[in-house]
């Protein structure tokens, strides 16, 4: 009785929350009982989204540009992986002997979000800071000739108050530059210095570990030398170290240790959203070229209005078929299952509306897979306590056996549905991926919904519950 009650509570603790997160304010603009599903996030098949189109700048002296534009898609990928759209389609197309990379993301409000979400479209790169300047350089000739003598270019700090005239090349050493290296690892942490701020602390792969060290030797400045002050420290300005995302220098400052191991931080008293938002874009993956926003706008449901219809109208009469068949065949038992049918739908959309996971066409189809999942395994219990009860157990009793028999044989079943979700998952890209997320939600949501909801109801109606005696002369367990 005691086990009944728990059961019962997390019954309904668990479809609560799943009605919380559906009902929960800031979804889309639904009316009557669309307002229910207002929280999920549709894919471009069923609602369309923003179209960004950017043109690649890739250098002529480049000798293979299929490869940076394959970069430049990979680290897109990830970064709107990254950020949960995994429906979002990265596409590559070349005209006018340009290539061009086209951005489309469901559910994207705006395009300004979109841009947002897609992140820095500019090169990563490290350079030398030779001189600074607080006001706009390219009004003072001195300065511009400066910027041409040191084969360097003027830049705007991240707050658009300094200029730094940053030279790529250090100490003007042919190819002892670094750009678009790769980044394994980046996090906020806390400035020590100063509590109220955030770093990004990075890790370097290894290939470049050795540049960079190369690059903290010849930049390298002691730290007395930054508290005497004087000549020297005026000759160590030129020496400072800069980072530079979309042509704004993200940090400028002087090298106080040689780094061996490729391990730094950017100090820029960023908070820490800003912070966050640094290291997910290092993390994604530094730009290998930088983009140039030749378009922007929207993109119309790949799937007509019609198709939608038709296949709702067609899951719709598909579960009423279900529910009906099973009252039928099943009696209360029957019921029972219907009830934990519907409990486990909206469950999974109650997972969807909180983890904000994108519902497409395929993401429907593993929805209606999972319905079936869910009828299977209260199928496999009922025919449990069918034999239980044929062999002339009491009722509680048939019911108790019919569970723990067939535990292992739903958990091992649905174990391997689970698994080969992972595998889409893991391997598949778009929709195949929203394919596998409602699978598997929907059949861990199935397991919980056979063991523990039908558990609780079926106990609660175990009195309604008949079965035919067997005909005489057949088979017996």
């Amino acid at each position: 009785m005691r086990g009944d009650k728990t059961r019962a509570i997390i019954s309904l603790i668990v479809i609560a929350l799943a009605f919380v997160a559906l009902l929960w304010p800031g979804g889309a603009n639904y009316q009557g009982i669309g307002k229910l599903f207002s929280r999920i996030k549709l894919g471009l098949d069923i609602s369309g989204g923003a179209r960004i189109e950017y043109r690649v700048d890739i250098e002529q002296s480049v000798e293979n540009p299929s490869e940076i534009v394959d970069d430049v898609w990979t680290v897109l990928r990830n970064r709107l992986d990254a950020a949960g759209y995994t429906e979002a389609i990265i596409k590559k197309t070349f005209r006018e002997e340009n290539s061009f990379i086209v951005v489309e993301i469901p559910g994207a409000t705006d395009t300004a979000k979109a841009e947002q979400l897609i992140g820095s479209t500019g090169v990563l790169w490290f350079g030398q800071v030779v001189n600074e300047a607080t006001s706009n350089p390219f009004t003072d000739p001195a300065l511009v000739n400066e910027a041409k003598r040191e084969k360097a270019q003027w830049l705007l700090d991240r707050e658009g108050k300094k200029w730094y005239l940053v030279r790529q090349e250090i100490e003007k050493i042919t190819n002892l530059k670094l750009v678009s290296p790769r980044i394994v690892e980046a996090m906020p942490v806390v400035d020590q210095n100063n509590v109220a701020g955030y770093v990004v602390s990075f890790t370097m792969a290894k290939e470049y570990a050795e540049i960079f060290k190369k690059i903290t030797e010849k930049l390298y400045v002691p730290e007395e030398i930054l508290n005497k002050g004087g000549i020297s420290y005026q000759q160590a300005l030129k020496k400072r170290l800069a980072i530079v995302l979309d042509n704004r220098v993200q940090f400028a400052g002087f090298v106080v240790a040689k780094i061996t191991d490729g391990k730094a931080q950017i100090r820029g008293n960023f908070n820490l959203d800003e912070a966050k938002q640094l290291a997910a874009i290092l993390r994604s993956g530094a730009l290998p070229a930088r983009l140039e926003k030749t378009s922007s706008g929207w993109v119309a449901p790949l799937l007509g209005a019609d198709i939608v219809r038709t296949s709702l109208k067609a899951g719709i009469w598909g579960i009423g078929i279900v529910l009906v068949y099973m009252i039928i065949v099943y009696g209360v038992m029957g019921i029972v299952a219907d009830i934990a049918l519907l409990y486990n739908t909206f469950l999974l959309l109650g997972i969807l509306a909180a983890t904000g996971a994108i519902l497409t066409l395929p993401g429907i189809a593993g929805i209606v897979l999972t319905i079936g999942t869910t009828v299977d395994g209260n199928i496999i219990i009922y025919e449990r306590i069918k034999e239980e009860l044929r062999r002339g157990s009491s009722i509680k009793a048939a019911i108790a056996t019919a569970f723990s028999k067939s535990f292992w044989t739903l958990f091992d079943a649905n174990l391997t549905t689970i698994i080969a979700g992972l595998f889409l998952y893991y391997f598949g890209t778009g929709t195949i991926k929203g394919f596998a997320i409602t699978l598997i939600i929907g059949v861990i949501g199935s397991l919980f919904v056979n063991l523990v909801v039908t558990r609780v109801l079926i106990d609660s109606l175990s009195g309604g519950i008949k079965v035919k005696a067997p005909k005489e002369g057949g088979a017996r367990a």
